[in-house]
């Protein structure tokens, strides 16, 4: 049985399309080094390698990016819309909360369980929503804002825990350029943590 992948398969292609510069380079594959970088600690002139292949990474990924000029600033002028909404439902459920005394936090990690929650997706704000939050807020034991952030833009997403958690989360733009970007910080990451690993 071959070895899960611990990427997914957007990012999958682009460390194909690495390795298609890398294998020759170095004589290792980016797709071995991540999945088993143990196989690699030893190697002499790996600090030399991994500077190396990150020069070929962020080209790789800086030229992708180049193509899609128009694309990202459509995804740019979303996002400041999305921030103005987070802003806005933030507001009111942080005045909510503190009117029934239940407490709001914005916590490094919450751990999940898929199977108690009940996820609410909207596009905007609308005033409607002031009472769904406040019967959310009621609800529950605490509030945790849980929001993501993407460059100075933030990703609306919040968890109203009770007896069952609730997700109230602003739907976020499909784009190319977010899975670009959300790829290459997977494979940075991998090669901070290799580079980590090997004392470097």
């Amino acid at each position: 049985m071959a070895k899960e992948i611990p990427w997914d398969e957007q990012t999958d292609g682009f460390i194909s399309d690495i390795d298609e510069t890398v294998t020759g380079k170095y004589n290792l594959s980016l797709r071995s080094l991540l999945i088993n970088p143990n196989r690699y600690l030893n190697k002499k002139d790996l600090a030399a390698t991994l500077s190396g292949i990150r020069a070929d990474e962020a080209s790789y990924f800086d030229s992708l990016l180049e193509n899609l000029k128009d694309e990202q600033a459509r995804l740019e002028s979303e996002m400041e819309s999305m921030t103005a909404q987070y802003k806005q439902i933030d507001s009111v459920i942080t005045n909510k909360s503190a009117i029934a005394r239940v407490p709001y936090i914005k916590p490094l990690f919450v751990s999940r369980s898929p199977d108690r929650e009940e996820s609410i997706v909207i596009d905007k704000y609308e005033e409607s929503m002031d009472a769904l939050v406040g019967k959310l807020v009621a609800a529950s034991n605490y509030v945790a804002d849980v929001s993501a952030t993407y460059k100075q833009y933030t990703l609306g997403s919040w968890i109203f825990s009770g007896a069952k958690n609730h997700v109230l989360t602003i739907n976020p733009p499909a784009s190319p350029v977010l899975v670009i970007e959300n790829s290459r910080t997977i494979i940075e990451d991998m090669l901070n943590d290799v580079e980590t690993r090997a004392g470097k």
